[in-house]
């Protein structure tokens, strides 16, 4: 089994300031980065067109609504019981962040760079990381499925019982990847993809007859 990829926390401070929606807003279309906050048990909604800059930021249930989030800065940010379902990320930097028990139905994270990314207890499903750059990511007790890791540089990628029925992994390196205590099933990926990853007797019956591959 591989060991755990090794990743950095986000960087919070003890105290931080409670924003309201309203007062996050105002930052964000003052292009203003909004830092040391905490936004807690509220709704953040209809952002777009303006570039935003999150540092050391703690979103505990929070529901984002119509935000489109692309080209977004993100450093030491925890987001927690919250849902970001559907939220464009495409072409980010996004660096010491945490997912905890958080919704990302259909979200997209193209053309990122992801480093010391943590997804856990959160539901995943549909969500598209192609051609991103992966710097130390850990999936952890989550539903990845239909997901889509195509063409990705990953550096440091760390799965541990995770839903990834139906998930795309083509294009990207799974050496030392660990799968054993996940849901592969109906998992699409090539031959030279899958040199090097972890697979149990049982997985890795099934991954033959992905590839064509008759045993008699």
């Amino acid at each position: 089994m591989n060991k755990k990829t090794k990743i950095q926390k986000p960087k919070i401070l003890n105290n931080l300031y409670k924003y309201t929606s309203e007062e996050v807003l105002d930052k964000i279309f003052d292009y203003e980065t909004v830092e040391d906050a905490l936004i807690d048990d509220d709704k953040i909604h209809d952002i777009s067109e303006v570039s935003i800059r999150l540092n050391g930021c703690v979103f505990r249930n929070v529901v984002f609504e119509n935000c489109d989030f692309r080209k977004i800065d993100m450093v030491d940010v925890i987001f927690e019981n919250c849902d970001l379902s559907n939220i464009d990320f495409s072409n980010s930097g996004i660096y010491r962040v945490e997912f905890i028990n958080c919704k990302l139905v259909g979200s997209l994270f193209n053309d990122c760079i992801l480093k010391s990314v943590v997804f856990k207890e959160t539901m995943g499903r549909y969500l598209n990381l192609a051609f991103s750059k992966f710097k130390g990511i850990n999936i952890i007790n989550s539903d990845f499925s239909y997901s889509v890791f195509q063409e990705v540089e990953n550096e440091g990628m760390y799965l541990e019982n995770s839903n990834l029925i139906k998930t795309v992994f083509t294009g990207i390196s799974l050496n030392d990847v660990d799968f054993t205590t996940s849901n592969i099933d109906g998992i699409e990926l090539r031959l030279k993809d899958v040199q090097g990853g972890v697979f149990s007797v049982e997985q890795a019956l099934d991954l033959t007859k992905l590839m064509g591959i008759v045993i008699r």
